[in-house]
């Protein structure tokens, strides 16, 4: 059987796994707010791991506004929706990155 890979992963293959790793079905094993599984993901994951993810967060955001919200759900079939966390799949990413790129305390 074919590995069927979606556009999200062929595209943006850390934002993808990121997705698909923190933000699941049971993501709140991890925390029960966007900054708490984003702090998770960085007391588990090495700083090199949040530059890679940073640059796919802006190259989809980059994409646009519009459709943004269809081409995310399309894109990664997220298990969860953005719009819980932030009011906008802009607004969710752009938490997750100020999350990624604030220094760790």
């Amino acid at each position: 059987m074919p590995i069927i890979i979606s556009k999200g992963q062929e595209l943006f293959p850390e934002l993808a796994s990121f997705m698909s790793g923190w933000f699941h079905q049971d993501f709140d094993i991890h925390g029960d707010t966007l900054e708490e599984v984003v702090a998770a993901f960085k007391a588990e994951s090495g700083e090199e791991l949040v530059a890679p993810l940073v640059a796919d967060i802006d190259a989809f955001l980059a994409t646009g506004d519009d459709g943004m919200e269809e081409r995310f759900q399309e894109w990664f079939r997220p298990d969860v929706i953005p719009s819980g966390f932030r009011p906008t799949t802009r607004a969710f990413l752009e938490a997750i990155r100020e999350e990624l790129l604030a220094a760790r305390g």
